[in-house]
């Protein structure tokens, strides 16, 4: 139960405080008279979010100090958080400076804004317009439920199970493509060393081909060159070596007078048999000249074979041969055992998603138990609020997946969240059918049906005193209506301290207390907000006004 709450510095708010009671208060005031700022108050003692904007225009800081009474709350509570209670109080005091820096102590003792909201959210809570329009999105339903059915812990289960199981999948996933990387480079290794291997190749083979190629493209000139180079040496007109003859016998004749030229005659005669020695080549080499057009394009497909070789190892015979060595060395090197490691993955991701499909099937049933329940008590909710034979109930919706969890034999997605989305169906009128509540409610009617679901809420989770904080949250009512609104929620202020912000006299005249905001000019001709509790006489001028009726005395 929120006892006080001490504002500084906020807004328009220069300097006020509050002191609060059991059952329900109300919050008045004209429209910009600064309801809301109480709400913005309370938000931050309870770990909203900070913004320089909040401070009051010429101050360095706002503060916020707020005082919960927490002796009535769960023995599990209290034992949580024994380190911040001193003496069945909850003090919370928070500090903002314009230079963006913060202050946080909860009893005295510095503590993070994670914690405290740990700490706050079991005890108060706050419905404004934000908690109509996550009512009004469908996405949001399903937390209204599992926030009724206390589920986080089974939830927490499925959401770390859940992620543990895809973490493991996306490990196995990982690793299973490595592996089929690893078979794929060990093929491609083993396709090259054959294909290295069946070439064959030798260094200097592609300079002989090419060589040979050519001198097969000529072979018909070479014979002739060959034929007349022949004719040339051995014609029996004017050969070279009838020529050569008739040199070599005068040449002897002249040796037989003069001695000296019978060195000559033996250089003749060498001459000769040199002649003769060519002429014996030139035919054997034109003998052995083949013209082998077979054999030129045997050449051909052997030096593509060797340039398509070349061009994938390196550019040359000995690239490829290197090449062949090195694959040789990666196909000798042991791989890692990695189909082991693929097994144990998957038994455990198996193991995972078991755990996973157990807890997720878990929260099912606990969540069909919970929305059958909470469909009675909202039903008898709604018939207080002036919602006679009015229809609720919690659509579960399931999405279709041939890995999923098999659930009643379906096959169902699975998620962070568990196995279903959830729709809440209604009706305001009785024999209409159900629809969903988005399609088919009045503004009016959703303020209801949320004032429904956290009284049926209340009454699920038996926590008494803890503080409900409702921002207008009765937009779109009027009459008998609201009258009956007001009577639901001085019912519900019996186990709960309420602070309702609201513009209706219906509900403001069932007040156990009631406050009003109003809007002044302070010192420097500045506005300045002011929160005060109403006595007897005040409250009747004040409600009053509401009704737009004349002061009574």
């Amino acid at each position: 139960m929120l006892k006080r709450i001490k504002i500084e510095n906020l807004a328009l708010v220069e300097n006020t405080e509050l002191e609060l009671g059991k059952g329900l208060s109300v919050l008045t005031g004209e429209t910009g008279a600064g309801k809301s700022i109480i709400v913005t108050a309370l938000s931050l003692a309870l770990g909203g979010r900070a913004e320089r904007e909040y401070i009051r225009t010429r101050a360095d800081r706002c503060s916020i100090e707020a005082t919960f009474d927490v002796t009535r709350t769960p023995t599990e509570y209290k034992k949580e958080h024994s380190d911040l209670i001193d003496q069945g109080e909850l003090r919370i005091a928070r500090e903002i400076a314009r230079d963006g820096s913060s202050k946080l102590k909860i009893n005295g003792k510095p503590a993070t804004i994670s914690r405290l909201k740990t700490a706050t959210s079991p005890i108060a809570e706050i419905l404004g317009q934000h908690a109509n329009q996550m009512l009004m999105d469908e996405n949001n339903h399903l937390d209204f439920l599992d926030h009724f059915a206390a589920l986080d812990e089974l939830k927490q289960l499925v959401s770390d199970s859940f992620y543990s199981w895809k973490e493991t999948s996306a490990e196995l996933a990982s690793v299973t493509a490595k592996r089929d990387q690893m078979t794929g480079e060990r093929e491609l290794l083993l396709f090259q060393k054959n294909e290295i291997e069946k070439a064959q190749i030798v260094v200097g083979e592609e300079e002989q081909l090419l060589s040979e190629r050519k001198i097969l493209d000529s072979a018909r000139a070479l014979m002739a060159s060959a034929e007349k180079v022949r004719d040339i040496i051995e014609n029996e007109e004017s050969s070279v070596s009838s020529l050569l003859s008739e040199a070599q016998k005068e040449l002897d004749r002249m040796a037989r007078v003069d001695t000296q030229l019978e060195k000559k005659v033996a250089e003749l005669s060498e001459i000769t048999y040199q002649v003769e020695d060519l002429r014996s080549y030139i035919e054997r080499y034109g003998s052995s000249i083949m013209d082998d057009p077979g054999r030129i394009e045997e050449i051909n497909l052997r030096l593509d074979e060797l340039y398509n070789l070349k061009k994938k190892y390196g550019g040359s015979e000995q690239a490829i041969l290197e090449s062949l060595e090195m694959i040789n060395q990666r196909l000798a090197d042991t791989p890692p055992d990695i189909n082991a490691f693929i097994d144990e993955l998957t038994d455990k991701c198996r193991k995972l998603f078991e755990e996973y499909s157990h807890h997720a099937l878990g929260l099912t049933d606990t969540r069909k138990k919970a929305a059958g329940y909470l469909q009675k008590l909202v039903v008898k909710e709604l018939q207080e609020l002036a919602i006679d034979n009015g229809g609720f109930e919690f659509q579960f919706i399931y999405e279709d997946d041939e890995n999923g969890v098999l659930l009643d034999r379906r096959a169902v997605k699975p998620s962070a969240n568990g196995l279903e989305q959830g729709r809440i169906m209604f009706s305001a009128n009785p024999g209409e059918p159900l629809k969903s509540l988005v399609k088919t409610a009045s503004g009016g009617e959703i303020s209801r049906v949320l004032l429904a679901l956290k009284s049926a809420e209340k009454k699920s989770h038996k926590l008494s005193h803890s503080l409900l904080v409702f921002d207008e949250v009765d937009s779109g009512i009027g009459g008998r209506t609201a009258a009956r609104v007001g009577q639901k929620l001085k019912r519900l202020a019996a186990e709960n301290q309420l602070l309702v912000i609201t513009h209706l006299h219906q509900i403001a005249r069932e007040s156990d207390h009631h406050y009003v905001a109003e809007k002044t000019t302070g010192k420097n001709r500045r506005a300045v907000i002011t929160v005060r509790k109403l006595d007897g006489s005040e409250k009747g001028r004040e409600l009053s006004r509401m009704v737009a009726l004349p002061d009574q005395p």
